[in-house]
């Protein structure tokens, strides 16, 4: 048996932990630089509020409604993410991270699902102050479907006999199938396939010819048959974004600098966490009515001062003082595991290179992203997004820490 461990809202459950006054508020959660809705729970979308929907245009109800508003907090939302996903990894052996708030996990040989799955909940919950809800089934798919209607009783739900799962099929539109885009969706309903139940009825030949090997996949998951097993191990991107928004246009070539090597941590970031190295670099410039990039090789390499030369070198390439320019994008690929990697036989600074990237990165882990940096990367508010709304790195970031006093 498979369990799909969704937490519930989370971005603004993530907003909701250190904040007791919340409980009960609705809450949503702004793109960058606070332009859009991105994330809301129950509450505020009752009031009529929706992804998508521009800040701006939604103070009304919102002000109305008193909902409670937060920038985008990457930062706090990816810690809370792994404090959920390692509390997983000690209550099942295997465990594949599907999404920042999902994961499948194995239940395989588990007895008494029912109490074990709110067992999950409840240690979750403890641990974190994370709401969840939990759905389990013999495959993926069905479990998915599980998840979705356990939502509806913000518990978990079981579909271990062909009765729950028939019951379940009829009550999934078939839209709402996991794999199911728009179009795909369109054109089952206009062939009177409206739920999951209908859509296990169709001929598996036709399901094939018309939505592909995938299709047809998806169609055996739902009658119970398994073709996915657990991806346990992680694969590595084969390309890292890290791209912004400035606050306001911006014609320094010295801001900019700043910029990109900002964004370039952020990247390079990523990138070793995953234990990788890239190969090739590419920046870009955009202003308006006009983008720009360049992009170069290098040696397989996670350094992150090396790799920022290279994206000041780009930068400069492509940089014109006649615009003003309101992005900068960097992106890295030719990403590739650092083991096994070819090492440059004329630097004999790789081991210092190595160990000084390992003490930062523990520096870093211990006492939150950007404690050691290099100067190149400093912060700056002109150039930064505009987050007016940004909640404390509680977790993260030793002076953020919530302080209780005692009388």
């Amino acid at each position: 048996m498979i369990g799909l461990v969704d937490c519930q809202s989370f971005y603004c459950s993530c907003e909701s932990v250190f904040r007791p006054d919340l409980k009960g508020k609705p809450i949503v959660v702004l793109s960058n630089n606070d332009h859009w809705i991105i994330a809301l729970n129950s509450k505020a979308k009752n009031l009529g509020l929706k992804r998508g929907l521009k800040f701006k245009e939604s103070r009304h109800i919102i002000e109305n409604g008193n909902v409670e508003f937060f920038s985008s907090n990457y930062t706090l939302y990816n810690d809370m993410s792994w404090r959920v996903m390692e509390t997983l990894k000690d209550l099942s052996p295997r465990v594949e991270i599907y999404s920042i708030d999902e994961a499948f996990i194995d239940l395989s040989g588990f007895k008494n699902l029912a109490a074990y799955g709110e067992t999950i909940r409840h240690t979750i919950k403890r641990q974190t102050l994370l709401p969840t809800t939990i759905g389990i089934a013999p495959t993926k798919s069905l479990a998915k479907v599980a998840q979705r209607l356990a939502k509806k009783v913000d518990g978990s739900l079981i579909l271990d006999t062909p009765g729950n799962i028939s019951k379940a099929l009829v009550l999934t539109p078939v839209k709402d199938l996991w794999g199911i885009g728009s179009a795909y969706a369109k054109r089952l309903l206009s062939g009177g396939i409206e739920t999951a139940a209908d859509f296990i009825k169709v001929p598996e030949w036709i399901v094939k010819k018309e939505m592909t090997s995938a299709g047809w996949m998806l169609q055996r998951e739902l009658k119970g048959i398994p073709m996915a097993d657990l991806k346990v191990e992680v694969n590595p991107r084969k390309g890292i974004i890290s791209a912004r928004q400035f606050r306001s246009p911006v014609k320094e070539l010295s801001i900019i600098n700043e910029a990109i090597s900002y964004y370039t941590e952020l990247a390079v970031e990523k990138l070793r966490k995953q234990n990788c190295t890239t190969n090739s670099i590419s920046v870009s410039l955009e202003a308006s009515g006009r983008a720009r990039h360049a992009s170069a090789e290098t040696a397989p390499t996670d350094y992150l001062p090396d790799i920022i030369s290279v994206a000041k070198a780009l930068l400069k390439k492509i940089y014109s003082h006649e615009f003003e320019y309101w992005r900068t994008t960097i992106f890295l690929f030719g990403i590739e595991p650092v083991i096994g990697k070819q090492i440059n036989f004329f630097d004999d600074n790789n081991s210092k290179k190595g160990y000084l990237i390992k003490r930062v990165d523990e520096i870093n882990d211990k006492y939150g992203q950007h404690t050691i940096h290099p100067c190149a990367s400093e912060f700056r508010d002109d150039w930064g997004m505009h987050r007016e709304y940004l909640s404390p790195n509680y977790t993260t970031r030793l002076k953020d820490f919530p302080v209780v006093h005692a009388l």
